[in-house]
């Protein structure tokens, strides 16, 4: 203080800039393209994994974990999975960015990052179902084995060799069971939009709201029902289940994190900035000191808000102090 008291007085300061050159928000057409070439690249890799047919595990036909009966009817087939995990979050992220944040921006992100943990998910799902291997519960009904099979006698294991099933499509799915599908995309979905409520609503700031908590949790209490609801039409064991649930949430902690500030922040509200160029600053002052230093302040408005930063440069003298 002592120096700027001690100042010379030579201040320049620049003239306002008008509002519409400080604001920094992504045009339309560039959303538009970010989320299409996203979308349409994962999309062409997960339907590539799609049409290989996965690894034939051996199997032991005394193994009673994969005894189970085959289910024809789930409990939530892949059309309500994906309507609850996909398109509801959407749904609900649109509604609050531009119905009641009205914010193109938040929209924006929300949208940018739920297809990058969704979309992420299904990919690495199906890499792991194809390479794994893994026997489903059900696998023998499937398999539908001649009659009088037995396991080898060297190694004690069967091949699918011995399967009678007609269906090349529910055989080939007996092999699919590591991990859950359902778990993964239901906890990067839920998981996502379980973050999303929890960053608007401040579930941390440390007041104590018990609706904010039941608000955070609902999205993650439906997917774990889903989830379970795999072990009762016997289509995963528990551990694809738990496995899948981890992945899916890892997905949406991951992608959210990506676009957004964390949950502990106190603007973990807002989006972070687009990725474009810093403005220019609305306001510059330079200060000249009696000693050769200098001290620059500029004043700059991102994001709706003003932001202030300074620079102090002192003299050769001073920095040999150092």
């Amino acid at each position: 203080m002592s120096k700027i008291a001690a100042m010379s007085s030579t201040c320049s300061i620049t003239g306002n800039k008008s509002e519409s050159s400080y604001r920094i928000y992504a045009r339309p057409s560039t959303q538009q393209k970010d989320a299409a070439a996203l979308s349409l690249l994962i999309v062409r890799i997960y339907k590539g994994l799609k049409q290989l047919d996965p690894f034939h595990r051996r199997f032991s036909l005394e193994d009673k974990s994969i005894q189970y009966p085959y289910a024809v009817e789930e409990r939530v087939p892949n059309w309500m999975l994906y309507i609850i995990t996909s398109i509801l979050p959407l749904i609900t992220m649109i509604i609050i960015s531009l119905g009641l944040k009205r914010s193109m921006h938040d929209c924006h992100h929300a949208i940018l990052g739920f297809i990058l943990g969704y979309s992420s998910t299904l990919v690495v799902t199906q890499l792991f179902k194809i390479t794994v291997g893994r026997p489903r519960p059900d696998f023998i009904d499937r398999c539908q084995p001649v009659n009088g099979s037995t396991d080898a006698t060297v190694y004690g294991l069967s091949t699918s060799d011995i399967c009678t099933q007609t269906s090349q499509s529910i055989l080939e799915g007996g092999f699919e069971s590591f991990f859950s599908g359902h778990a993964s995309t239901s906890f990067a979905g839920m998981g996502y939009l379980s973050l999303y409520f929890a960053g608007k609503l401040h579930v941390f700031d440390r007041k104590g709201y018990t609706y904010k908590a039941f608000i955070v949790a609902s999205p993650l209490v439906v997917a774990t029902l889903i989830s379970i609801s795999r072990t009762m039409d016997y289509r995963h064991h528990w551990q694809d289940v738990i496995v899948g649930s981890l992945v899916g949430f890892s997905f949406a902690f991951f992608s959210y994190n990506q676009y957004f500030p964390p949950l502990h922040s106190h603007v973990c509200h807002q989006p972070f900035a687009v990725r474009l160029k810093e403005p220019e600053p609305e306001h510059t002052a330079d200060f000249s000191f009696h000693d050769g230093s200098t001290f620059k302040v500029s004043v700059t408005r991102k994001d709706g808000e003003i932001v202030h930063k300074s620079d102090y440069a002192t003299t050769p003298e001073e920095l040999n102090q150092v």
